[in-house]
């Protein structure tokens, strides 16, 4: 009777869903996405060919990544790596960043371009810079700027963006891509040529909260998604290497 209890104990144990990191990079013309536990344990990780997936967001629970081959973002299906377009705009040319702040969607070319949740497209306003990364916490919209700078703005009175220089933040190294927040911690991950670098989380000061090895060259995104399926959740999938 108890090793009966203690199986069934072991088996709910193992449905228990868990906070995991979701990590994009590419090597020229191909881009990966990385599932890792919050160690760096590589847990799947799927391949896209003609993809250049840079700037991840947690958007309602799910996964959106921009692509900077062509004007789009897509929510990614952590359980078979598809990717369901949303934003889809070819008067533009590619997006490096994607932020949301409850109603819109936001996106960057040249200006900062925004959207409703379904891709269409509200109104743009002008930036003077290059963004690498963006993300929304706190009623206020963050950037990584080609500076080597995490900018804060008050977009509250769109489209005019008010910049608060006392809430300017550092990125830990100049090589950081991507910007993402989980309600706590800003995360980034780092884009070395050749070699693998750190995704790094990190608070409003710019100090280093944790810093992981990154599975693989050269990064871009890093979130953190919620409720990732148990390896028991996972066994008719997990580890399968899909190519698109």
């Amino acid at each position: 009777m108890k090793l009966a209890v203690l199986l069934v104990i072991a088996i709910s144990g193992a449905g228990i869903a868990k906070d995991v990191i979701v990590y994009t990079c590419y090597q020229g013309f191909n881009s990966k996405v990385y599932i890792m536990d919050t160690d760096g344990t590589v847990l799947d990780w799927f391949q896209y060919d003609n993809y250049r997936l840079c700037d991840l967001e947690l958007i309602d629970g799910e996964v959106h990544i921009a692509d900077a081959f062509a004007p789009r973002s897509f929510i990614l299906d952590l359980e078979n790596g598809d990717l369901d377009l949303i934003i889809d705009d070819w008067s533009l040319y590619y997006f490096y960043d994607i932020a949301f702040d409850g109603s819109y969607l936001y996106v960057t070319e040249w200006d900062i371009n925004r959207y409703f949740p379904d891709g269409t497209k509200d109104s743009s306003t002008g930036y003077d810079g290059m963004i690498y990364g963006s993300t929304y916490f706190n009623d206020r919209l963050y950037t990584l700027t080609e500076d080597n700078l995490i900018q804060c703005w008050d977009i509250s009175q769109w489209p005019d963006m008010v910049l608060n220089p006392a809430s300017v933040i550092t990125p830990p190294t100049s090589d950081c891509r991507g910007l993402s927040h989980d309600g706590e911690f800003f995360w980034t991950a780092e884009s070395k040529e050749g070699q693998a670098g750190f995704i790094y989380c990190f608070n409003t000061a710019g100090t280093i909260i944790t810093q992981i090895n990154e599975p693989a060259c050269a990064g871009w995104g890093v979130c953190i998604a919620p409720d990732y399926p148990s390896a028991l959740q996972r066994h008719t999938w997990a580890g399968v290497k899909r190519s698109y």
